[in-house]
């Protein structure tokens, strides 16, 4: 544990910041653990010049004779706007050129007078030079410190806000004939997927780094995508899906596009998939590839980045041929291994779950429906953590971390939460209920509950869930949770769906529309989050009214439920039309897309699980496992569970294995947070496998 401000002691205000930063700095690059500070005497990292950083990494790692006194000389004339009692505030753009100014601007998000500023730079003159020399090198420098971590997302937003009202005012000085636009890119999430929080924000930057953006919005046929970009004249398309079932309908648009002997070339992106997902897409036909390039690109700036490559005639051939040539040596692309989950009872006989667990009385069988959850409550279970890191991007930990909840954060939920109440864009809703059950080898058998309440507890099967089973040494399926029909006892399970409206959604599509980037992403971050704290809420519910404290929730599309044709079962279950006005795509997921459906189990043994497929091929598994090992041994050390993410989805793809690491559930978290002191022993498992001494399959079963 490290007291910040004791190496800055005795210098002045303006010398302590900066010094108090960059040691900070550099010390959590290091391994620090802890720091005791005051954020409101500590300049923000990103913020700091680099004249300023020079300066103080000069003392910090004692580079030359002079450097304190260097130090001090340069801040002896350097006041903070706190500090400058009984005068006028310090103009941090104060000596700057009109376009300095408006880089300045741009990057520190202010948008107050930025025309005037414009107008000074000869934006009437000459728009096209100011927006290629002045405003497009601003983002990219706002790019740059994203992609160095010295950014977090909405911060990006909200310089991307300033740059829509400069190009606003820009745009009026334009004429039509003069093409100012970088290129063409049409935009849209996949056919069946109702998630474009990731595609609004491609859209977001492209647009503000000075390219034409046609966003076609979210489950766009493949045709309708197609037709757009020959009717714009299209330079590039980008497509995005969240979950690996509508991401099949990449490569189909990729296979479309060279029957149709078009060469546009093709962005994709999204929590399901990785680059190599993109290579495998990259061919139509056997060894054959889609000449125009399929482009995996795992965010908004890396988009961004491949576009620009591609808009350069320069570099634009061997940038294609290069992700050609990756993707003809990725070895693991022609590799044979296994694909798909396995179900049914490949997975071995039933696993050890007890069956004499003490089976609870449920207060009502059948259905009900809840119209007015106080939202008050719900927020109350929201989940912070989830919510500042996974959904409004925050980074890293310690100070600077602290210092962005406190600062940013914690005020725009505070504002966030009342205007939802005021203005009713958040209503938490549910219908849920209590069924007679069996199970049946991998099935869980629903019975008709008023049959079984009113005719002497009779039972009519209504509805059957197929549940996989685990492959490994515990062989986990769902089912095992449930008395079976060789019991003697009928076992209850309760099923619950919940939304927080249509009205998330609209009030979402209204900011964004009226380009409030930061408050669209926002708004639509905590909507999500609500849905997850509803469905947190009707679990204690059911909790409070069966009597018990044990038991999980799972939701369909995660590991031990992964089927979403399933979701088709529960809404004939569960009057989610007819109540909540809610709906299905044709790929099974839930509309609004606020909103979650969940099987309550009960049993005291109940636990998360990934079911896998098991692994052909020795080399794919033993590279895969020594992939993962490294990415959780790295991830352990440093807390980067983003980069860990990553290197494990890459790895994981290895061996064909499902995976999605942007989007597990609240639930699912909370037991991965508590069990994260296993991480070694993970490590351990995985380099078993790497050893061969298990299948990865087994590995994983217990990581």
């Amino acid at each position: 544990i490290l007291g910040v401000s004791n190496v800055s002691f005795g210098l002045t205000p303006a010398a302590r910041a900066v010094l108090n930063s960059v040691f900070l700095h550099h010390c959590v690059a290091a391994g620090l653990d802890a720091a005791i500070v005051n954020p409101a005497h500590i300049t923000p990292y990103a913020e700091i010049s680099e004249e300023q950083r020079e300066l103080a990494n000069d003392l910090v790692f004692n580079k030359r004779a002079d450097a304190l006194q260097r130090f001090i000389e340069f801040f002896s004339t350097v006041r903070t706007a706190e500090n400058a009692e009984g005068a006028d505030k310090i103009d941090p753009t104060a000596g700057m050129s009109a376009e300095q100014r408006i880089h300045w601007m741009i990057l520190h998000r202010k948008k107050d007078g930025i025309e005037n500023h414009l107008d000074a730079a000869g934006v009437r003159e000459n728009p096209v030079r100011v927006l290629n020399e002045v405003l497009l090198p601003a983002m990219k420098e706002v790019g740059d410190k994203f992609g160095a971590g010295e950014l977090i997302l909405p911060f990006v937003l909200q310089s991307a806000e300033v740059m829509k009202k400069a190009v606003k005012h820009l745009e009026q000085f334009l004429e039509k004939a003069e093409g100012y636009t970088k290129g063409k890119v049409v935009l849209a999430t996949v056919y069946g997927d109702v998630h474009d929080i990731g595609k609004s924000l491609v859209n977001t930057i492209l647009s503000n780094n000075g390219y034409t953006v046609y966003d076609l919005g979210k489950q766009v046929p493949v045709n309708t995508i197609l037709e757009k970009a020959i009717e714009v004249g299209a330079d590039a398309i980008g497509l995005s899906a969240l979950l690996v079932s509508t991401s099949k309908q990449m490569p189909l648009a990729v296979k479309e596009l060279d029957k149709r002997g078009m060469h546009i070339p093709v962005l994709i992106g999204g929590a399901a998939i990785n680059r190599r997902f993109g290579r495998r897409a990259l061919f139509v036909e056997d060894e054959r590839e889609y000449d125009a390039g399929v482009f995996y690109c795992k965010d908004a700036f890396e988009g961004l980045e491949t576009v620009d490559k591609l808009q350069d005639p320069e570099v634009r051939e061997d940038f294609i041929a290069r992700n050609l040539e990756a993707a003809r040596a990725d070895v693991f692309l022609r590799s044979s291994v296994g694909k798909e989950i396995s179900a049914g009872d490949s997975g071995g006989e039933r696993s050890d779950v007890a069956a004499s667990n003490p089976l609870p009385n449920p207060p009502f069988w059948g259905t009900r429906v809840l119209r007015d959850i106080p939202i008050d409550e719900v927020f109350e279970l929201l989940d912070l953590d989830e919510l500042y890191r996974l959904q409004w991007g925050a980074r890293g930990s310690g100070e600077q971390y602290e210092k962005t909840v406190k600062d940013e954060f914690e005020p725009a939920l505070a504002r966030l939460k009342e205007d939802a109440k005021h203005n009713g864009w958040i209503k938490p809703q549910a219908v849920y209920g209590y069924f007679p059950a069996h199970s049946l080898g991998n099935d869980v058998i629903i019975y008709d509950p008023a049959a079984y309440s009113s005719d002497g507890q009779s039972l009519r099967e209504i509805a059957r869930f197929h549940f996989p089973r685990m492959v490994g040494r515990e062989r986990l399926c769902l089912a095992d949770y449930i008395r079976s029909t060789e019991s003697g006892d009928v076992d209850v399970v309760p099923i619950q769906v919940v939304t927080v409206g249509k009205e998330s959604t609209q009030h979402f599509e209204k900011l964004q529309g009226n380009h409030e980037y930061t408050e669209a992403f926002y708004s639509h971050g905590l909507a999500v989050e609500t849905a997850e704290a509803v469905a947190e809420w009707m679990h204690r519910r059911t909790q409070s009214e069966l009597k018990t404290a044990t038991g999980k929730r799972y939701s369909w599309g995660y590991g031990a439920c992964p089927d979403l044709d399933d979701h088709a079962t529960v809404f004939k279950l569960l009057p989610a039309r007819e109540a909540l006005g809610m709906d299905l795509t044709e790929s099974f997921q839930l509309l609004p897309e606020q909103s979650t459906a969940a099987i309550i189990i009960h049993h005291p043994e109940a636990k998360y699980y990934a079911v896998r497929g098991q692994v052909d091929d020795a080399g794919a598994r033993a590279e895969s496992a020594k992939a993962i090992a490294s990415a959780k041994r790295t991830a352990a050390s440093t807390g980067d569970n983003t980069s860990q993410n990553s290197a494990i989805a890459d790895a994981a793809e290895t061996d064909g294995s499902p995976v999605t690491t942007a989007t597990t559930s609240t639930a699912e978290n909370t037991e991965n947070t508590e069990n994260a002191t296993e991480t070694v022993d993970e490590v351990a498992a995985l380099e078993r496998a790497h050893a061969g001494k298990i299948s990865l399959a087994e590995a994983r079963s217990d990581t």
